[in-house]
C-alpha cells in the first residue's frame, strides 16, 4: 500500500514538474518571438483633407475665391 501511494506521489510530481516546464517553455517562445510592426495610421492631413476628429477643421472657414 505504501508502495502504491510513494508511486503516486512519484507520478504526480513528475507530472507536475513537466507540466510547469512546459509552461515556462511556452512563456519563454513567446518572449523571444519579434513583433510585428504595428499597421501605419492614415490621416490624410499631408494630402489636403482631414479626419472628423482631429483639430484641422476647428478653426475658421478659409477664405473662398
Amino acid at each position: 500500500m505504501l508502495k502504491k501511494l510513494i508511486a503516486v506521489l512519484a507520478a504526480g510530481f513528475a507530472l507536475g514538474q513537466w507540466t510547469a516546464a512546459k509552461q515556462h517553455s511556452d512563456f519563454r517562445r513567446k518572449l523571444d518571438t519579434p513583433k510585428r510592426k504595428p499597421e501605419e495610421v492614415s490621416n490624410w492631413e499631408g494630402e489636403g483633407g482631414a479626419l472628423p476628429v482631429t483639430g484641422a477643421q476647428l478653426g475658421p472657414e478659409p477664405a473662398k475665391p
